[in-house]
């Protein structure tokens, strides 16, 4: 009996060995190659990009809560940059008021149209991190197709939230991996243009 369960001990050695040596190197699952691999369809079919960026302070971000009764500059400032974004975007009041309430306007270069077509496409769900804070968007992207708003994302380095408006994709796998970061480091290149 003994020689046996060693016979069959020495046989599930090797075909484990055997299996663990036979893996073809083109068969890395999406975890091995990075947190960069998206799978499904863009988000935006789009030939342009502006990018709207505003400093504001979080203690002000924050206390825009409590001023919004206040006027409806401080009601816009609240929705645009604490809140949900559930208005028409299609209209050039959305990019009007982005600038009436601070936001800086810089156009995104066409080399870098597919590095954000890639981040902003469906993806199997991967890793994230995500704090929890309330979201202060800071940075908004807005995407045009023949000059018309086709949509807009509106994100928060700080919590690594984001609101994405105008698409019928499955946006809710955005921003893991290393998404913020990778769009972090295209940013950084236009904050400081105007």
């Amino acid at each position: 009996m003994k020689t046996i369960v060693k016979f069959l001990l020495l046989i599930i050695i090797i075909i484990n060995t055997s299996c663990n040596f036979s893996k073809p190197q083109g068969d890395k699952s999406s975890k091995e190659q990075g947190d960069n691999v998206k799978s499904g369809k863009p988000f935006f079919d789009f030939d342009a990009v502006d990018y709207y960026s505003n400093d504001i302070d979080e203690n002000i971000a924050m206390n825009l809560s409590n001023l919004q009764n206040n006027s409806e500059l401080d009601k816009l400032k609240y929705d645009l940059i604490v809140g949900e974004t559930t208005e028409n975007i299609n209209n050039n009041n959305f990019t009007d008021d982005l600038i009436k309430v601070g936001f800086k306007k810089t156009e995104i270069e066409s080399k870098d149209f597919q590095s954000i077509t890639q981040l902003f496409s469906e993806s199997t769900e991967r890793d994230g991190l995500y704090f929890t804070c309330i979201p202060i968007f800071r940075d908004i992207l807005v995407f045009k197709k023949n000059k018309r708003i086709i949509g807009a994302a509106k994100i928060c380095f700080g919590c690594n939230r984001n609101q994405i408006i105008g698409t019928k994709a499955n946006t809710n796998n955005f921003g893991q991996g290393k998404d913020y970061e990778m769009l972090s480091l295209i940013l950084n290149k236009y904050k400081n243009i105007n």
